[in-house]
């Protein structure tokens, strides 16, 4: 297996959090049989296959009430430049008694619907309109600690929820479904926020890759009183990157 890094960086803490945050990308061969002329001939085929153990699962629970989702993505506060996770001065920004150095991964669960060319930019662009069913935002900070990205010390920096019903169908003549509810409206207290994340690997964003790696993590919080869980031992279906910090959207 041939182990390739994200974390190239200038220095060291990114090089050192390869432990934790790290891409994997193998190559395996095969044997398969042809049926041509030649129905005994043997042809050889390289295929490229990642080597990771993330299975395909995600849930949603408010109260323990099931909201299904089908989808686990993620976006990072990525160096463009070095092509890899950005080391930011401090996780908290100033919201803490101390800074802490580390790295911003928001883990997010979804159902959604797509309608294609739905929605114009006010810039004249065409482009898919996505609406959010249901689904979970979940901002970390993971700390670099002795040079290395700890996801033990992993922190909960923002907690979103969208839900809907999903026993509700559609209204005849309708072809998607509305947005959900949004939960965590301004106002609205969010306590005891908790995650725990056992495994984080990126893709390889370096060869262009904005699919694969995965994560492996639960979390939850009191979203006015109410008990929100949420977590996923998955593929990242869709991994964004953005220069900066911007917790916007699904």
């Amino acid at each position: 297996m041939l182990s390739v890094s994200t974390m190239t960086g200038k220095n060291l803490t990114k090089a050192a959090a390869l432990t934790a945050i790290c891409v994997s990308v193998a190559l395996a061969g095969c044997q398969n049989t042809t049926a041509l002329s030649k129905p005994s001939a043997p042809v050889t085929a390289k295929i490229t296959t990642t080597q990771t153990s993330y299975q395909d699962s995600r849930f949603l629970t408010i109260n323990g009430q099931n909201q299904p989702v089908s989808e686990t993505s993620a976006r990072i506060v990525f160096d463009k430049q070095t092509l890899a996770p950005q080391l930011v001065a401090d996780i908290f920004d100033g919201k803490a008694a101390k800074a802490v150095a580390g790295y911003k991964v928001m883990l997010i669960n979804r159902t959604s619907s797509i309608a294609a060319e739905g929605r114009k930019m006010d810039n004249g662009t065409i482009i898919d309109n996505r609406m959010i069913h249901r689904g979970s935002k979940v901002l970390v900070g993971i700390p670099v600690v002795n040079g290395q990205a700890n996801l033990a010390q992993a922190q909960v920096l923002n907690f979103d929820i969208i839900y809907d019903d999903p026993s509700k169908m559609l209204a005849q003549g309708e072809t998607f479904k509305p947005r959900g509810n949004k939960m965590t409206k301004q106002g609205v207290p969010v306590t005891n926020q908790k995650v725990t994340i056992r495994s984080l690997t990126l893709p390889n964003s370096a060869s262009g890759e904005s699919a694969g790696g995965g994560v492996d993590f639960d979390a939850s919080a009191l979203v006015d009183g109410k008990l929100v869980r949420t977590g996923a031992n998955s593929a990242f279906h869709n991994f964004y990157s953005v220069a900066e910090d911007n917790a916007r959207g699904f």
